[in-house]
């Protein structure tokens, strides 16, 4: 829980991680078609957050982490833009959705949910750039990236589920 998500990338856990990389890059293109076919037009910006977020999960474990302590380098760096663009394409599609809805029609009592869960991506990626800096939090950064990627699971399986339940 201290260690970051992507450090597995360097260890002889890397297949699983490359796996949940690339399941959960599955996940926000399936979601991007769902919320396509449910909003049309009106969800045309989320989509195409969610293809940048499809795009960078997918590649993320093939430019690992460096090792902590190490210099940085080219896949180091590489690696730490992919994961920049991908929390933050994530959490640009959660609050564009929720304003999105917020306008009558199709899922508007889902807005506040976007919304919150937007917020709560926010609060993870603050904390999670302040541990970069404070030593208290930095013992706790893979708790807090954890956590935004609890925030985010959620979001893609709550309109996951309206995707596939039609709520309106």
């Amino acid at each position: 829980m201290r260690d970051p998500v992507s450090q597995y990338g360097i260890t002889s856990f890397r297949a699983g991680y490359r796996a949940a990389t690339i399941a959960f890059a599955a996940a926000g293109l399936s979601l991007a078609a769902g919320i396509s076919q449910a909003l049309g037009r009106r969800g045309l910006a989320v989509v195409i957050l969610l293809v940048v977020f499809a795009i960078t999960r997918a590649a993320i474990s093939w430019f690992p982490m460096d090792a902590p302590g190490a210099k940085w380098t080219r896949t180091g760096w590489t690696h730490f833009l992919l994961a920049f663009v991908a929390f933050a394409s994530v959490l640009a599609a959660a609050s564009v959705l929720g304003a999105v809805l917020s306008q009558p029609g199709r899922w508007h009592a889902l807005a506040p949910v976007s919304m919150a869960l937007g917020y709560a991506m926010t609060a993870c990626l603050a904390m999670f750039g302040l541990a970069q800096t404070v030593p208290l939090l930095r013992a706790r950064l893979g708790a807090i990236e954890r956590g935004f990627y609890v925030f985010a699971i959620t979001w893609c399986a709550v309109f996951a589920f309206a995707c596939a339940a039609e709520v309106r």
